[in-house]
């Protein structure tokens, strides 16, 4: 049930899928927990919805002590529509930006995913 996965979980592999219901990946699932048995000390962060669940399960990962990366290139949103007598249409591609700024000075954000790195024991 839910989504299907856009890249297929390979047999053998270390990947774990994680269904959420909620903007935020730590709620109601168990991806805490995970991370937490796995010593995990940093994640990157992508997905749809810049604005929404991206922000909303970067900014639980910051409250709970993580490195948290945010690829420019691996999250993406929609359009804003415009609101009459409010705004213009605003572009997803400047919803996205505005949504890795309003995370603040904790988040590193990185312009391309390719480019993070994590290490064993390290950072």
């Amino acid at each position: 049930a839910g989504w299907e996965l856009a890249l297929a979980v390979v047999e053998g592999d270390r990947e774990v899928v994680v269904r959420k219901e909620h903007d935020d990946g730590f709620a109601g699932t168990s991806l805490g927990g995970l991370l937490v048995g796995a010593g995990v000390k940093g994640i990157a962060v992508c997905g749809v919805m810049s604005e929404m669940c991206v922000s909303a399960t970067a900014r639980t990962a910051l409250a709970r002590g993580y490195r948290v990366v945010l690829p420019h290139d691996a999250h993406a949103t929609y359009d804003v529509p415009a609101a009459e007598g409010i705004s213009d249409a605003v572009p997803a591609a400047t919803v996205s930006r505005v949504a890795e700024w309003a995370l603040g000075d904790e988040a590193e954000i990185v312009a391309r995913a390719v480019d993070v790195r994590f290490e064993a024991g390290g950072r």
